[in-house]
């Protein structure tokens, strides 16, 4: 017992010193693009949500570089139509279907983006597009279903 002591304490007097000698880990932040209404900057992305012809959404969203922490976008929309989604999910065009958009995630190239549709009673479609803030970006969500996305001009 006192010799299992005795070693503990010196691998204890030993390993103390290396550990303290270790530099802190720094944390880093990555620099991302990110959706919040706090980017005042010259920086925002147009967005078109269409279904065949129709425009069910078009809007602004104001982006800039930060962390991660930053991202707080959200939209909401709502439209009415008849059809199916993903093959399944039916609708009568008296149903009110309602579209969100959320920042999903930022890398230092592009911004991730939640899009999901629903009504009351089910979740018609729940996917992701990747919007590149330096070029136009189109996504098929479902068939007839599209996402684009497209850098505004500096005003």
């Amino acid at each position: 017992m006192g010799l299992k002591c005795t070693l503990s304490f010196f691998v204890l007097l030993v390993a103390a010193p290396a550990v303290a000698r270790q530099p802190p880990h720094p944390e880093t932040r990555e620099v991302v693009w990110t959706w919040s209404e706090r980017c005042k900057g010259d920086h925002k992305l147009g967005v078109t949500v269409r279904l065949d012809e129709k425009v069910l959404y078009r809007g602004v969203l104001p982006i800039c570089r930060g962390s991660r922490d930053a991202e707080d976008g959200r939209v909401k929309f709502h439209f009415h139509v008849g059809r199916t989604f993903q093959g399944k999910y039916r609708t009568r065009s008296t149903d009110s279907i309602e579209g969100d958009i959320w920042q999903a995630g930022g890398e230092p190239d592009a911004l991730m983006l939640g899009i999901s549709f629903d009504t009351n009673d089910q979740i018609l479609l729940n996917t992701l597009h990747v919007a590149k803030p330096e070029k136009q970006t189109s996504s098929e969500l479902d068939k007839g279903l599209f996402i684009t996305t497209y850098p505004l001009p500096a005003r």
